[in-house]
């Protein structure tokens, strides 16, 4: 019989960005550091077949989406203990899901526990190495804690993995940017971000002029 299946929403927290750093594009996808849910639509260690239409299958599915919806409002309302636990217990019963490890190391970053978190965007990669929501969650770890060749070398395996990731290119774009001394590198991502956004935000096309006017011999802004 196939695993009872849930789709893994996951909640999307970028990190908070430095003075200066902050487009509009982003802004509405951040409030302050809390986030809005962000569905993915993918089906991840669940078979692609329906679940059979009875009573015993249908039950433990039913519990753990809502189980899995009460976790995700939680965060939503920054009850992060409560959402540790209730993502914890998931994890537990349901290991082979990635979503909710994204999703509980999200907490714990939030809560300060850096260490664990990273465990969990780890599992979840190991559950789901195409994950990419888990690469971008690890790198901006990675980039909190000052590790930038990690956060460096795991945002550029997500883009392997999903090169028109919008997220990942601008994560890269403020690495680049504002931490490593690569302004072409910058410029490029910047440029691929609002590509694949649309995005008209005049304070992104002000980054992307100065770094395509600068070139390399521009020394890279720097964090405040």
């Amino acid at each position: 019989m196939s695993q009872p299946c849930i789709k893994n929403h996951s909640i999307n927290i970028s990190s908070p960005l430095p003075q200066g750093e902050g487009v509009k594009t982003k802004i509405r996808h951040v409030l302050a550091f809390l986030c809005l849910a962000i569905c993915i639509q993918i089906l991840i260690g669940c078979s692609t077949t329906h679940i059979q239409a009875n009573a015993s299958a249908q039950a433990p599915a039913t519990e753990l989406k809502t189980s899995y919806q009460q976790a995700l409002q939680s965060m939503q309302t920054e009850q992060w203990q409560t959402a540790r636990e209730q993502l914890t217990l998931i994890t537990s019963q349901q290991p082979s899901l990635s979503g909710p490890w994204i999703n509980l190391g999200i907490t714990q970053t939030m809560l300060g526990e850096h260490a664990n978190a990273e465990t969990a965007f780890k599992t979840a990669l190991d559950v789901n190495h195409r994950n990419t929501e888990a690469c971008n969650q690890l790198g901006m770890l990675y980039r909190r804690q000052g590790r930038l060749d990690e956060a460096q070398f795991i945002y550029e395996e997500g883009l392997r993995l999903d090169p028109d990731n919008a997220n990942m290119h601008w994560n890269l774009a403020i690495l680049y940017d504002r931490y490593l001394p690569n302004p072409r590198e910058a410029l490029q991502h910047y440029q691929r971000y609002q590509q694949l956004t649309g995005s008209e935000d005049p304070q992104l096309q002000a980054w992307i002029t100065e770094l395509g006017n600068h070139g390399d011999n521009m020394t890279a802004r720097m964090k405040p």
